[in-house]
């Protein structure tokens, strides 16, 4: 998979160690990219690294006590690159674009160093970090975004395999040189790009969901009003807090509008009154006027276009049968 290459990265292939907030500001932004570090810990903060350049990707196991990392408007140096998380021990917080995540042991995340993150260790903890090209992601850029910080949780099988094929590079990082290190980077791409497909999948399907969910919300408010004078596509937008263009998005995945569905539906209360021998003695056009209609002339038009038959006729042959 053709893509531009990792920048030069320092080769901690032994372990480093820093012993000051300061040192490991600039242990991991020689490591990944320029990076704001900050604590609360003071002298006492430990943190420690080893990485291994395996192809394309560049995977860096890490030990950390409680801090902040910040990557802040400005200091992009031109490389886009992907980030992903694997937690190991303790938890993060991973937050980008808006989306927040915890993650615990095996959990995974992404992230992009290309736009304003931050990560935050409340305590120890130890993780796999991934970083590689933009390009070696066999996705969509819109779809990559769409990632951005979401917990990928191991509870998941898919994401449960990957997360221990990763924590296996953890612990044998030995292994990761040469020709071997690099099939071994790549098989870890093509495993984490299946992971972020299920992601993007599950996605695509909670947000089908929950469209039917508001879809089935407004029918049934709809339902409950229709006897109302201003049952306009602005006043069911307005009671559901959506935009009026949403709206009509809902219903033109029905293959209908927002008015035809709401006439059809008063049409049908129509029927059911008019064929009811309790509202006999109901005047047709009282009838029509209750549920939106208040032109008799009109109403009958649009019922004989519906039923093939006036409402008059509806009526007669209800009562007659």
């Amino acid at each position: 998979m053709a893509s531009t290459p990792l920048p030069p990265r320092p080769a901690a292939t032994e372990p480093v160690l820093a012993e000051t907030i300061q040192d490991w500001t600039r242990l991991a932004s020689q490591s990944f990219v320029p990076l704001r570090c900050t604590t609360t810990a003071g002298r006492t903060f430990r943190a420690g690294l080893v990485a291994r350049d395996a192809g394309n990707l560049h995977v860096t196991h890490m030990r950390v006590g409680p801090h902040a990392v910040e990557r802040v408007p400005g200091t992009a140096d031109g490389a886009g690159c992907f980030k992903v998380n694997l937690q190991l021990e303790g938890r993060c917080a991973v937050e980008q674009a808006g989306r927040r995540s915890v993650l615990e042991p095996g959990d995974l995340a992404l992230y992009d160093t290309s736009a304003p993150y931050r990560l935050e260790f409340a305590e120890d903890a130890r993780l796999l970090v991934l970083m590689f090209p933009h390009g070696v992601l066999d996705l969509p850029p819109a779809a990559a975004g769409q990632l951005r910080a979401a917990r990928l949780g191991s509870e998941t099988a898919v994401h449960g395999m990957v997360s221990s094929f990763l924590a296996s590079m953890a612990e044998r990082m030995d292994a990761l040189t040469g020709m071997n290190g690099q099939r071994l980077g790549n098989s870890a791409l093509d495993l984490l790009t299946t992971s972020f497909n299920l992601e993007l999948d599950d996605q695509v399907a909670a947000s089908a969901h929950e469209k039917d969910r508001l879809r089935a919300t407004v029918h049934d408010w709809v339902e409950a009003n229709l006897s109302r004078t201003d049952l306009d596509p602005t006043t069911i937008a307005r009671a559901h807090f959506i935009s009026v263009r949403r709206l009509h998005q809902l219903f033109h995945e029905e293959g209908t509008t927002v008015s035809a569905w709401v006439r059809t539906r008063r049409l049908e209360r129509c029927r059911r009154a008019l064929e009811d021998p309790v509202s006999a003695g109901v005047p047709v056009g009282r009838i029509a006027a209750r549920w939106g209609f208040p032109d008799a002339a009109h109403f009958s038009r649009v019922y004989k276009a519906a039923y093939g038959i006036s409402p008059s006729e509806a009526r007669a042959r209800a009562l007659a049968g």
